[in-house]
């Protein structure tokens, strides 16, 4: 049984600190890459990922095993882009070393991400995360977080925007004091929602977005109706959540618990119906729509009451 140790470098970092093509067969070509990747950058993780893989190999080798050493390198765009370039090599080296099994050596989980891609073509038999151990210490702490400035994506995706932000607030403080707090938090949420999303860019968002157009269009026309149901659960929640805070600024109260309370009582129904409209349409849209017109008539019913008259 062939095994093919193959280490992982999404972002191209070989490529860039070094000049090397990837993908990268044999123990000569992997152990000049790590030296030369050493030499350029001591501190990368992707060094300890190449050493690893490499002493995975040798300890296959002296066992008698039939085993091969690759690297495939992706792009510094990470997403589409790098996972495409990914894949071509890896069938350029299962095309070349026809491996029956797959060791998987990475330094995170980034490179993990493209797993999946590995396991539909070959086995995957064992997966080895590489770890740098670190002196948790302040001057330790001090340098990583100086290194890590100095990476381009970090400065260009949380350094920038931040600064972004702060000049933003300052300006906005000088005329509009009450308005500078809340409009920050805004931009400052909106752009880590931004950055969680899985895309690399906005031409790789429109890429999904027409896919998931084409997968929608595609299960109506088979008659398949859990598109309706997830966008019903989806419509259920926000209104749930809406009647909700309603439900708790209309008490008068200032504690926390009875607003919350009241939020729970005036949302619930709402959760409820949106759950088994999820779990597949288990619920008939008639019953939730009709429980929905139970909870809004009773929530009516309840604040349209009279508030009893003290005597006394």
């Amino acid at each position: 049984m062939k095994t093919l140790v193959l280490c992982v470098d999404r972002d191209d970092d070989i490529g860039v600190k070094t000049g090397l093509r990837g993908p990268i067969v044999g123990r000569e070509g992997n152990l000049a890459a790590a030296t030369k990747l050493g030499l350029a950058d001591p501190e990368d993780s992707d060094v300890n990922a190449l050493l690893s893989a490499l002493s995975i190999y040798d300890g296959l080798v002296k066992d008698g095993s039939d085993a091969v050493i690759a690297t495939i390198c992706g792009d510094v765009h990470v997403g589409t882009v790098s996972d495409v370039e990914l894949t071509r090599q890896l069938d350029q080296v299962l095309v070349e070393v026809r491996p029956d099994r797959v060791f998987l050596v990475s330094d995170g989980a980034e490179d993990e991400a493209f797993a999946p891609i590995i396991s539909s073509r070959i086995r995957v038999d064992h997966v080895r995360r590489v770890y740098v151990r670190q002196t948790p210490t302040a001057e330790s702490l001090y340098y990583t977080i100086g290194r890590q400035l100095k990476n381009p994506r970090v400065r260009r995706k949380i350094i920038g925007p931040l600064g972004f932000v702060l000049l933003l607030f300052g300006a906005i403080y000088l005329t509009l004091p009450y308005a500078a707090s809340g409009l920050a938090l805004i931009l400052a949420g909106l752009y880590l929602i931004v950055i969680s999303l899985p895309f690399s860019s906005l031409r790789d968002f429109f890429d999904k977005a027409g896919q998931q157009y084409e997968r929608v269009r595609d299960s109506v026309a088979t008659g398949d109706l859990s598109i309706f149901f997830n966008v019903s659960t989806l419509i259920l929640i926000l209104v749930g959540v809406f009647f909700g805070i309603d439900f708790a600024g209309r008490s008068g109260e200032n504690s926390y618990v009875v607003q919350f309370l009241r939020f729970v009582f005036g949302s619930i129904w709402f959760f409820v119906i949106g759950a088994l409209c999820f779990e597949g349409g288990k619920v008939s849209i008639g019953l939730a729509l009709f429980l929905v017109a139970v909870t809004g008539l009773s929530y009516r019913s309840r604040e349209e009451r009279p508030e009893p008259v003290d005597e006394t």
